[in-house]
């Protein structure tokens, strides 16, 4: 496979340039101080590491058919790395932008079959900041598990033979991760799932709230957060709405804010296929945009959610004339999860379909529709939804209330050429994930002046298969998030790799 075929098949970084948030082809949003941890950003931190024998001497018996001399064994071994290590970093593994890979090493051993301690020295310094060791394991099986024990990182094998077979069935049983792959397409889809299980377990959410969960209306989400962090290393930082409040008062009495939140507004303005909302509340809800970013910079978060009817129900929305609509759409753009209602279980599924389809996707209640389809519709939708690395898709600003503040984006979901959608949720216990691959029959909410949600997408499953569908949600809850194209497989392994149950519709 080429250099080509491989980033193909890889994740699209959208970087961002020094402190301006690149959204949606145009240099969109106030500046703020970058994301720590940003999805778009994080790279997957490879180690290649060959193992050999090299014998003490010459002979031939049951494990050894043609005898070699130490000298010649030794320079056909490091001919072989060296050979090896160039072709790493000259080829896809090296070059992609998504990845870093660390220094090859080469560790050798006698017909002792041990890894001596300066043997192992060879690992480096960066050894333990690697995410996968990719093995060659020529001259034992027990060496390549011994590399990964010693470091206690996961190993990676390409090609289904004995060996492998072998290091991969004693690993395992073992309690430590082997991973292999059959061929060179399925060693990049790999790549690709480990480096979205990296970013899936980097996920920080900021959490506004002054009651904490379950939340008032999406009790269906996750709440055993001390769980969520030791069993899938994702973190919930909540602040209180007074320290939310003084960002926002903080943000609102600077000049230079407001001029970066009127240059931000004038461009989305200028972006969009058509506004319902006038351009002071577009350059209100920037300026809670740079607030938050503050604020989860301040945090170290790099994912966002908050409860729509607590926060509402303190009135700072109406203080504001804000709502979280265009926040969620301008953190998704830059592949960040951002979920309504306090919902964990539809971030977590969020931050799967992202990493896995490398677009943006749209969140929203799940209802049926007719006898063979349902709607998801919430105003909570992003312009990436044909990838980070592609065009936004046409969009129109619209009004959340009917007194004209609140803004929100809508997109024609129709008016796409892909029709294949993939769903996604995590039920309340963060131990499942289900998934369904179906079809974009109907849209609305373009071209109409509405207020509230009303940006709707309509979904038809398999054949035969709605009703067990939506059956399912009453074990997984409400929200529902999809992406444009077939994701099911990508997210079943996905989901078996951060030890998830999956069960797929499709």
């Amino acid at each position: 496979m080429n250099r080509r075929e491989f980033l193909a098949m890889g994740l699209s970084a959208a970087a961002f340039s020094g402190p301006v948030l690149r959204t949606f082809g145009a240099e969109v949003g106030p500046a703020a101080p970058d994301i720590p941890n940003s999805p778009a950003t994080t790279k997957l931190n490879i180690k290649p590491v060959m193992t050999s024998i090299l014998h003490t001497a010459k002979w031939e018996g049951p494990c050894r058919w043609t005898g070699v001399d130490p000298a010649a064994e030794r320079r056909g071994a490091e001919q072989w790395f060296a050979r090896w290590a160039r072709e790493l970093r000259e080829g896809p593994l090296g070059q992609s932008p998504e990845l870093n890979l660390l220094e090859p090493a080469h560790i050798t051993f006698s017909e002792k079959f041990v890894l001596t301690p300066a043997e192992l020295r060879k690992l480096g310094p960066d050894g333990p900041s690697a995410d996968v060791l990719y093995l060659i394991p020529a001259g034992s099986s027990l060496s390549a598990f011994e590399v990964g024990k010693h470091l206690g990182k996961p190993i990676l094998l390409k090609g289904l033979g004995c060996r492998n077979v072998d290091i991969a069935a004693y690993t395992r049983a073992m309690g430590a991760e082997a991973l292999v792959v059959k061929d060179d397409a399925d060693f990049a889809q790999l790549i690709r799932l480990l480096r979205a299980r990296k970013v899936f377990r980097q996920t920080t959410v900021l959490f506004p709230t002054d009651r904490g969960l379950p939340a008032v209306c999406s009790v269906g989400s996750v709440w055993d957060l001390d769980g969520l962090r030791k069993r899938l290393g994702v973190s919930v930082k909540t602040i209180s709405y007074k320290r939310l409040s003084a960002e926002m008062e903080r943000v609102l009495a600077s000049a230079p804010a407001a001029d970066e939140a009127k240059r931000a507004t004038a461009e989305l303005l200028k972006n969009a296929d058509r506004s319902f909302i006038d351009a002071q509340y577009v350059a209100r809800s920037m300026l809670f945009y740079r607030a938050l970013r503050e604020l989860m910079a301040r945090q170290g978060c790099n994912a966002f959610t908050i409860e729509c009817f607590e926060f509402c129900s303190s009135r700072l929305p109406e203080r504001w004339t804000i709502t979280p609509c265009l926040i969620h759409a301008l953190l998704r753009n830059q592949q960040c999860a951002s979920s309504c209602e306090a919902d964990l279980g539809s971030l977590l599924a969020m931050r799967m379909l992202m990493s896995v389809a490398a677009r943006s996707c749209h969140q929203g209640n799940s209802d049926p529709a007719g006898p063979d389809t349902f709607r998801i519709n919430h105003s909570s939708t992003s312009m990436k939804m044909n990838g980070f690395d592609k065009p936004g898709l046409p969009y129109q600003l619209g009004r959340f209330v009917s007194q004209g503040w609140g803004t929100k984006v809508a997109l024609n979901f129709l008016d796409n050429p892909e029709k294949t959608v993939t769903v996604a949720r995590v039920n309340p216990l963060a131990t499942k994930l289900l998934v369904l691959k179906g079809q974009l029959v109907g849209a609305s909410g373009w071209g109409k002046d509405l207020i509230g949600c009303s940006v709707e997408a309509v979904i038809k499953p398999p054949e035969g298969r709605c009703d067990e569908f939506l059956a399912k949600r009453l074990e997984y809850g409400n929200h529902l998030q999809w992406v444009y194209g077939d994701h099911a497989d990508a997210l079943r392994r996905l989901g078996g790799m951060l030890g998830l149950a999956v069960e797929v519709i499709g």
